[in-house]
């Protein structure tokens, strides 16, 4: 029987007839898909994400984290359930978990009585790794430095619990939402006497395919990747990271050598140095992909050591694994239950969607978890120049000496003063703390050792926190829009904007339609540090959230704002305005415009205009719609100068009308009526041999305003209103005469009189014409 249940021959027909009625799309029908590495399949069902969600929606994951807490069993100083004091150290921190889930005496439960009924004896040691002495910062946060000093203390751990047993797993959970209970940036190293289960699979896994096809898997799924980039997500000199072709998890990926490389002691400096830089910018891009501390798990998979370190591994290829469990949106899961718990592993969104999404977020956006954290730190980071610190004025401020150890005793003066602000004897150790400060406090303090020596010297700088900005959006063609945005209120601090943008989710037939290419995504700054960024390349019907965050050292502040190409398309005006005169015609201008040059050339989406016009010394502007790129004034004042503006707007009236072009002037001819017409009947135009005449810009006159009325009387208009004033007279007196005489014809002569004949018979009967014969 085949894995569908059925026999080959009817699952061979039965995927024929599929395949001849609808042809097969990864993103659209379902399917199951291989995983090589731990033999099993897993059911790929990409439709089901049209689907509207009404489940469990998780808290937010962002919350404010003190730097160091003295009731934190992990922060340096503080002391553990054991009742052991942590060092005071300054990177990394290595020590034997105080609740471990293996022991190394743990004694041997005996033989089994029954095939059914086995166990085995289980051995070994469970330690904690802390990657930093700060709470409040995750690996994305902490420099290359940082990470590489994480990744040597692995592969020093690995190669120290690999010299006693077969398999050393590093893992490392993140975020309460994978049941990390301390948020003090952390990981776990559990060394096993025996080798576990998924490890046993990736083992047999390996070795089967090595046998069959002489290289191991990995290198030659490596190397396929590369030539495929379907599924890349980084790439670097030493280091892959992709979305593997069988992932369960929505935005899982997998952490793979270029070189063969069958454990972490085996790396080499530049690996070290160049996996500390990928992994930073993959939890970068991971944090930036729903804007949130993104949470995972992730772990380590090298060949096994102990007694077995010797043999042959060349099979092997080490890898780590990251399982994130977000879904839709940094609230929104994924659950293994039901089908995956009783039958296989499933997911909605494929692979494929999951890799374009993560490939687009190459902007880091952690900046403001950045100032997050360091707002709620006791000595806030320093932003700009080395020694200079930040506070709010109004609040208690708490300066630290930067060039000694956290704790150390030191006295504070003020630079330039001898007067002592603070001694040694404080109790304050390396910190001075003002209370309530403000702007007498500014200024540069210096802080010395017990023997008097240097030891630092701290500039303070006081302002607020960053506020929302203000923000509008404006979309010049039905292609592209841009944001501006300024400070609803001035810091008085070193300010910075992150801004980025999405596709809103739209109502679709059955539901909420998601899709993975809605973003974020980053919207550039044009130029780089100005208050305006570019969206290139939307969609004219979409909507679209715009995310402005206001950065300073003492937080962050976001607005969002949703806006929709056809609320906010506003053209540039209309370029290359000229007005002319028609030679013959006093009361004619002609005027003429052109696109504006950021109009598409072929638009898909016309323009339509409007114009005014009004002579320079009267305020009251007259306006008309043209139909095209030109307009003939016919009401223009004799002999006074025009001024002429015209604007545009979406002929579906979509957004709003553009501003006014810049004026241009044109006086209407005082000239003769030209002796030809052409042929046509078109108008005549001005030769351009005379421009003096059509000048959009003639010597200005007096703008003041003319107390005279405007006279529109004109002799050739007159002449033609009286002409028509005769002939509709002349009209109306013919038609009361005849209306007259045929009353007086049909009037009756007296009541007894003979009937009237009838209106067409003859006014004199035929038998008292002379000579008429008698019938």
């Amino acid at each position: 029987m085949s894995r569908s249940g059925v026999g080959p021959e009817q699952h061979r027909q039965g995927s024929e007839a599929d395949a001849t009625a609808t042809p097969f799309q990864a993103r659209e029908h379902q399917h199951i898909r291989y995983n090589p590495l731990q033999d099993e399949w897993v059911l790929v069902s990409a439709h089901r994400m049209k689907r509207p969600w009404q489940g469990q929606v998780e808290p937010s994951l962002l919350k404010t984290v003190p730097r160091h807490d003295p009731n934190n069993p992990l922060c340096p100083g503080a002391t553990r359930a054991n009742g052991e004091v942590n060092p005071h150290y300054e990177s990394t921190f290595l020590f034997d978990n105080d609740f471990p889930a293996l022991q190394p005496d743990a004694p041997n439960p005996g033989p089994s009585d029954h095939p059914l009924f086995q166990a085995e004896a289980a051995r070994g040691v469970c330690k904690v790794l802390c990657f930093h002495p700060w709470s409040d910062v995750t690996l994305p946060l902490m420099s290359v430095p940082e990470i590489r000093a994480v990744v040597d203390m692995w592969a020093s751990v690995t190669e120290e619990l690999g010299a006693q047993y077969p398999w050393v797993q590093i893992f490392e959970n993140k975020g309460a939402m994978m049941g990390c209970s301390n948020p003090h940036p952390h990981c776990q190293v559990w060394a096993s006497s025996f080798l576990p289960n998924i490890a046993q699979h990736e083992e047999q896994s390996q070795r089967a395919y090595q046998s069959q096809h002489g290289e191991p898997l990995l290198m030659e799924y490596g190397r396929q990747e590369l030539l495929r980039k379907e599924r890349l997500v980084l790439t670097s000199e030493h280091w892959l990271v992709l979305v593997p072709f069988w992932a369960v998890w929505p935005f899982q990926t997998l952490l793979l050598p270029r070189r063969h490389v069958r454990r972490l002691p085996e790396l080499t400096p530049a690996e070290r140095d160049d996996l500390a830089f990928i992994m930073k910018k993959l939890l970068t891009k991971y944090d930036n992909l729903f804007e949130t501390s993104f949470p995972y798990t992730m772990g380590w998979h090298g060949a096994p050591m102990g007694s077995e370190a010797e043999a042959n591994w060349d099979h092997w290829q080490l890898h780590a694994h990251y399982y994130p469990p977000l879904l839709r949106s940094s609230t929104v899961r994924k659950f293994m239950v039901g089908y995956e718990m009783l039958a296989q592993a499933q997911r909605d969104l494929t692979p494929e969607q999951m890799s374009s999404s993560c490939t687009g977020l190459s902007r880091v956006l952690v900046a403001v978890a950045t100032a997050v954290v360091s707002a709620a730190s006791s000595c806030p980071q320093a932003w700009g120049p080395p020694g200079v610190q930040y506070g709010q004025s109004g609040r208690s401020m708490t300066l630290c000496c930067p060039g000694v150890t956290a704790g150390a005793p030191v006295s504070w003066s003020r630079d330039g003063e001898t007067r002592l602000l603070q001694g040694p004897d404080s109790g304050l150790g390396h910190e001075l703390v003002l209370a309530l400060a403000d702007s007498t406090d500014e200024g540069t303090y210096v802080c010395r050792t017990l023997d008097g020596a240097l030891g630092g010297m701290v500039t303070l700088q006081l302002g607020y926190p960053p506020s929302r900005p203000v923000v509008s959006c404006r979309a010049a063609d039905y292609e592209n829009f841009s944001c501006t945005w300024s400070p609803s209120q001035v810091s008085g601090l070193p300010t910075r904007y992150l801004t980025s943008y999405r596709k809103k989710t739209v109502p679709g037939a059955d539901g909420q339609r998601v899709s993975p290419s809605t973003g974020p995504w980053p919207c550039p700054q044009d130029p780089p540090g100005a208050t305006r960024c570019v969206v290139h390349g939307a969609e004219f019907w979409s909507q679209y959230r715009i995310n402005v965050t206001e950065v300073n050292p003492l937080g962050a502040s976001t607005r969002l704002l949703d806006v929709s190409l056809q609320s906010i398309l506003r053209p540039d005006p209309p370029q290359g305005l000229r007005v002319e005169s028609v030679p013959g015609y006093p009361r004619r201008l002609r005027a003429s415009w052109m696109y504006p040059a950021s109009w598409p050339r072929q638009p898909h989406f016309l323009l339509k205009f409007r114009l005014q016009y009004r002579p320079v010394q009267h305020p009251a502007w007259s306006m008309v719609e043209p139909a095209g790129l030109e307009e003939v004034i016919t009401d223009a004042v004799a002999g006074l100068p025009h001024a002429v503006r015209v604007s545009a707007r979406d002929f579906l009236d979509a957004g709003t009308w553009s501003a006014w072009s810049p004026e241009a002037w044109g006086t209407p001819s005082t000239g003769p009526l030209p002796k030809e017409i052409p042929a046509g009947g078109k108008p005549y135009t001005q030769p351009k041999e005379n421009p003096q005449m059509d000048s959009p810009a003639p010597p200005r006159p007096s703008l003041l305003p003319d107390p005279r009325p405007l006279d529109h009387r004109d002799p050739l208009e007159q002449m033609a209103v009286l002409a028509s004033l005769g002939i509709f007279s002349c009209l109306g007196l013919a038609a009361g005469a005849l209306a007259l005489g045929l009353w007086l014809r049909l009037k009756p002569d007296g009541k007894d009189g003979h009937q009237k004949p009838g209106f067409l018979a003859p006014m004199i009967p035929v038998d008292k014409l002379p000579g008429a014969p008698n019938l």
